[in-house]
């Protein structure tokens, strides 16, 4: 499994018109571990970029997008570090060896931020639609409905499958 293939999955499902796709673009039938984890490991991404980029857009509301990040990151704090380090593995598998794996590990990690950072870009365009979006996100990051595996059950389940 080429490392790119994840990080290509994490690039373009980002979603960001703010709305939730419950649904991953591919079937049941055609599911691979790899697309299930890109899957919620970007919704991960999406958190974190919507919060940056509306404490970008929104200075004074500082406070209130960092509160409501950590109530939704307290209650991933497991799945996060779960993601991470089903990430780290997928790098490891594709490397020779250690000092690979940490190049290999940090161009992938900035090949993230650098994404993240593309987004956000991309977000600050629109900043009528952006300021709705940053309303809103505050309200659905404490909501339960927000929770990775409320919004995407099947990639989760396949992720978390009981072995």
């Amino acid at each position: 499994m080429k490392i790119s293939f994840l990080l290509l999955a994490v690039v373009c499902g980002f979603i960001s018109n703010g709305a939730i796709a419950a649904q991953s673009a591919q079937t049941t039938e055609a599911r691979s571990y790899a697309a299930d984890l890109a899957t919620l490991y970007n919704e991960y991404q999406r958190v974190l970029t919507l919060r940056d980029v509306c404490t970008t857009a929104q200075p004074a509301k500082r406070s209130e997008y960092a509160e409501a990040y950590q109530d939704w990151l307290n209650r991933h704090v497991r799945i996060v570090d779960d993601l991470e380090n089903r990430f780290a593995a997928i790098v490891k598998r594709a490397s020779k060896d250690q000092a690979d794996y940490s190049k290999n590990y940090a161009k992938h990690q900035s090949e993230v931020l650098q994404i993240r950072e593309g987004n956000k870009k991309t977000l600050l365009v629109d900043k009528p639609k952006l300021i709705k979006q940053c309303d809103d996100y505050v309200a659905f990051v404490r909501h339960p409905k927000s929770d990775i595996p409320a919004l995407f059950p099947i990639e989760f389940k396949t992720i978390y499958r009981p072995r």
